[in-house]
């Protein structure tokens, strides 16, 4: 049978059917003198000043509105709106001759290069801490700690790291004044026994949901080694309060005062700004984290609170073991712990008001006895700068004492940010804050950290708030007089516009609200800080190698004394709970004195137990308690 033409042949491919060529001949006019009809551009250019006169108007009419010359009616509410640009518009094609004009457009495309530059950095460490926190391994075994050296011993060379040679976006400002953590640090690394280094970081909603102070903590953990998660609150005062690398129950929630609202009288917050009460039945439980590669290990515990005249009791239960019962009854107002040493490994604690009267509490600290860094995220959400002044100051300096701290991060401004801020009053307020932050270690050291970038829209654009480069040049004036550190934070990012450069990059690092950073954002800050710092330690250690060891006792003090471990059981073994009440009482030389002062411990020292077997150790104000 013969095959149909009027059918495809199935064999014949695309390229097989046969040409065709259609010639089309665009031709001009026959007579190339001919001219235009008359009229043609009169038309053309009658129609341009039509559109132009238009134009005109559609300003005209609401300035002359706004002068009072003519009312403000519907013609002129249509000539507002036909405007096609007004000042707070941006100039048009501003980006791609405007700027080439004043000789910015090299800077435009550097600040395009160096954001997206931060979103990859950004994206390739979320994608790198996803992938730790599916996995979940084993974690590897920390290098062997060696017995602290002979004071006459000299400090080694510094031995490069591999994140020396990544980029500093911004070094830190009188670098000197971190010479005392750079010491700590510098032990920290050598594995001496013993040898914690500790920061406390307290900052408003820049910090929040533990974003930048866990990015720093990973990345300084991984370096020198993880010495636990450290101070976490015992509820939270806001949803915004939420820690990596641990795991938080609320069972039964406490109540609660938060610093911001000024509502303890006598200024006992605890050491992260929040106390928590109850007269029985509120319970909590804090337990180490079950992925990544930090916070799953833990060997030694606190609970931080208060004792009180009429104080109630803790029941504090680790693991499965008998629980135990914590008397908080005192003849004053005092600050307290109780310490548990646990064999190293993951562990839960839970925290309950059992009854006896009211308690007060603060939180927990979760650590391990490796040398290693704790990096505590303290974030004050919704915090002016002043509110840390409602710290009764003793107090205050009686909890970072005792926490043995080496260095005192703060990073507040965000909400200082309002109509109406006298930057003499704040400059005032804030150096008050640093002095008594100084005021509680002369080994201790101090960093201040710029707020954030903040944005708002003119039209189109996003432009910084003017009164954020006031507060980062204040903040840098008091932080460089009191003798602390200073990082700028605003110049880090960008300067001038940044927020909205990283609002819009991909991945976002800055959020919608142009104040805050996403996830990815806190990544690209917590790793700039990193860097900084780093870039000091490798000059002190330079600066340091082949001097004593006795330099750096010098410079940071003698190391951390640990506290005695707590047994769980009565010795009679009968199941019941002990009252751990054995205590060491000593008085903060600042405090009023009611009661007979004791020597005040040594800078970054502990009091000496009096019981080798449990330690509720207590700092007394000689105050009373206020319902």
């Amino acid at each position: 049978m013969g095959q149909d033409r009027n059918q495809p042949d199935p064999r014949r491919g695309l390229l097989d059917g046969e040409e065709s060529h259609t010639r089309i001949v665009l031709e001009g006019r026959e007579d190339p003198n001919e001219v235009y009809p008359t009229g043609t551009f009169r038309t053309v250019v009658s129609g341009m000043m039509t559109v132009i006169a238009l134009l005109g108007l559609s300003y005209l009419l609401p300035t002359l509105a706004d002068a009072g010359v003519l009312a403000d009616g519907p013609l002129v509410a249509v000539a507002r709106d036909a405007r096609p640009w007004t000042p707070k518009d941006p100039v048009p094609f501003w980006n791609l001759v405007g700027r080439e004009l004043l000789g910015e457009g090299s800077q435009a495309e550097a600040e395009a290069s160096a954001v997206d530059e931060f979103a990859a950095l950004a994206a390739a460490e979320v994608a790198a801490e996803s992938e730790a926190d599916t996995e979940a391994g084993p974690l590897p075994e920390p290098e062997p700690e060696v017995a602290p050296p002979d004071p006459v011993d000299l400090i080694p060379a510094y031995r490069p790291h591999p994140d020396d040679s990544a980029p500093v976006e911004r070094t830190i400002e009188n670098v000197d004044a971190l010479k005392p953590f750079y010491a700590a640090l510098t032990r920290t690394e050598l594995r001496f026994s013993g040898a914690i280094t500790r920061a406390t970081h307290y900052g408003d909603s820049a910090i929040g949901n533990d974003g930048i102070t866990a990015a720093i903590r990973h990345k300084m953990q991984a370096r020198f080694g993880d010495a636990g998660h450290g101070f976490h609150l015992l509820g939270r005062p806001n949803m915004s309060y939420r820690h990596r690398d641990v795991e938080f129950d609320i069972k039964s929630r406490f109540s609660q005062c938060y610093i911001i609202q000024g509502c303890r009288p006598d200024g006992h917050y605890g050491l992260g700004g929040t106390t928590f009460y109850s007269t029985g039945g509120a319970e909590i439980s804090l337990a180490t984290g079950r992925k990544g590669n930090f916070g799953r290990k833990v060997s030694h515990l606190e609970v931080w609170y208060a004792g009180t005249p009429r104080g109630g009791n803790l029941r504090v239960k680790i693991d499965r073991d008998e629980p135990i019962v914590v008397s908080t009854r005192s003849e004053a107002l005092e600050d307290r712990w109780f310490v548990a040493e646990v064999p190293e490994g993951a562990h839960e604690i839970s925290v309950r008001a059992a009854g006896g009267g009211r308690v007060r509490a603060y939180g927990i600290v979760l650590e391990r006895k490796t040398p290693g860094v704790v990096w505590d995220g303290m974030s004050q959400i919704g915090a002016f700068t002043r509110r840390m002044l409602n710290f009764d100051e003793g107090h205050f300096q009686s909890q970072l004492r005792r926490r043995q701290t080496n260095l005192v991060v703060l990073m507040f401004g965000g909400n200082d940010m309002y109509a109406g801020l006298k930057l003499d009053v704040y400059k005032k307020d804030y150096g008050e804050l640093l002095r008594r932050v100084r005021a509680v270690n002369p080994k201790l050291a101090c960093l201040v950290m710029a707020p954030l970038d903040h944005g708002e829209h003119d039209g189109n654009r996003i432009v910084t708030r003017p009164i954020v480069p006031k507060i980062v040049e204040a903040q840098r004036e008091v932080a460089l007089a009191e003798g602390c550190a200073f990082w700028d934070s605003y110049q880090a990012m960008g300067g001038p516009g940044s927020m909205g450069r990283w609002a819009r990059s991909n991945p976002r690092l800055g959020s919608g609200d142009l104040a805050h950073l996403t996830h990815h954002g806190h990544k690209v800050i917590g790793s700039m800080v990193y860097r900084a710092l780093m870039a000091g330690y490798i000059e002190f250690r330079q600066s340091v190698a082949g001097s004593p060891q006795a330099e750096l006792e010098r410079l940071a003090g003698p190391l951390p004394q640990r506290y005695p471990p707590t047994p769980a059981k009565d010795p009679t073994d009968t199941g019941k709970a002990v009252d751990t009440v054995d205590t060491v009482d000593t008085v903060d030389t600042a405090d009023t004195g009611n009661t007979e002062p004791a020597p005040a411990p040594q800078p970054n020292s502990a009091p000496t137990p009096t019981s080798a077997q449990s330690t509720s150790t207590t700092e007394t104000d000689g105050s009373s308690d206020v319902p």
